[in-house]
């Protein structure tokens, strides 16, 4: 087979590996599921961590805050942008959805500032 299919043609072990399976009663070549992996770092603990190191800290980074906290960068990302909500706005994190003190507060400043120009 190999002079005819060249490099088209599968190799002896694979063959004799899909033989074994077929032997041992398998009948679909579709691949088996394999197990996901769970989000084990994804819990309260790590969530109030993350938080209360952006609340001391505007300004880290997420690699900062993966180095505190003995975690995965992607983890933070995860946990900064869709658990907490924040984005970054002038290197700054900010809330992404303002609570409704906050918005009172805004609008309070801006209308302070306009009575001042």
């Amino acid at each position: 087979m190999k002079e005819v299919y060249v490099e088209q043609c599968l190799a002896r072990c694979t063959i004799f590996r899909w033989c074994q399976r077929y032997k041992a009663g398998r009948v679909n070549i579709k691949d088996m599921p394999r197990p996901v992996q769970a989000h084990v770092v994804t819990n309260c603990a790590t969530i109030l961590g993350v938080d209360e190191l952006i609340w001391q800290n505007r300004r880290i980074t997420t690699r900062e805050i993966a180095v505190e906290l003995s975690i995965s960068k992607g983890t933070v990302h995860h946990i900064t942008h869709k658990e907490l909500g924040y984005g970054k706005v002038c290197a700054q994190w900010v809330p992404k959805h303002l609570s409704e003190n906050r918005k009172t507060t805004r609008m309070g400043v801006c209308l302070t500032q306009q009575f001042l120009h």
